[in-house]
């Protein structure tokens, strides 16, 4: 085999693994893609950490991992929180993490926030977010307060 044969067989042998690697990652991402067609059902609990704005937490459901997050705005009116933030799930599939903003509304008195929004970055960008949670008691937190409640992502026809 000459000197030359030797580099186009290499060359493409090396173009072959590109196409296979490229191919795997499409049908990987495919697959993910389909697996939540449907959207994302997430359980959460979140807390205060190390003080606010920051949030700290995990997620289970469809996604189990890490939660992360920030209050941007925190406005009191009589029983009712506003409450504008950013939440990041963090998935173990880097391709599943995401970013969503959010904002609603939390009641002192019942402890209970809804909070809506959208995708702004990573896994399903875009999708529509519905997020509620209760405020509960808990061993997480240096303060013994956290968040609990669920996060849910419906896919937008949005690009």
């Amino acid at each position: 085999m000459t000197k030359l044969s030797l580099v186009g067989l290499i060359a493409v042998l090396i173009a072959a693994a590109s196409i296979a690697a490229a191919s795997a990652r499409t049908q990987t991402g495919n697959g993910r893609d389909a697996k939540h067609s449907a959207g994302l059902e997430l359980t959460y609990t979140k807390w205060i950490a190390p003080g606010l704005p920051n949030l700290v937490g995990v997620v289970g459901g469809d996604i189990v991992g890490k939660f992360g997050g920030a209050v941007y705005e925190r406005t009191v009116n009589g029983n009712l929180v506003h409450l504008d933030a950013i939440y990041i799930v963090v998935a173990p599939d880097p391709g599943e993490s995401f970013t969503a903003h959010v904002e609603g509304t939390e009641d002192l008195s019942t402890l209970k926030a809804v909070l809506d929004g959208r995708v702004v970055d990573g896994f399903l960008k875009h999708a529509h977010v519905h997020v509620a949670f209760d405020v509960i008691t808990c061993t997480q937190a240096p303060s013994g307060t956290c968040f609990q409640g669920t996060i849910s992502v419906k896919p937008s026809n949005r690009e």
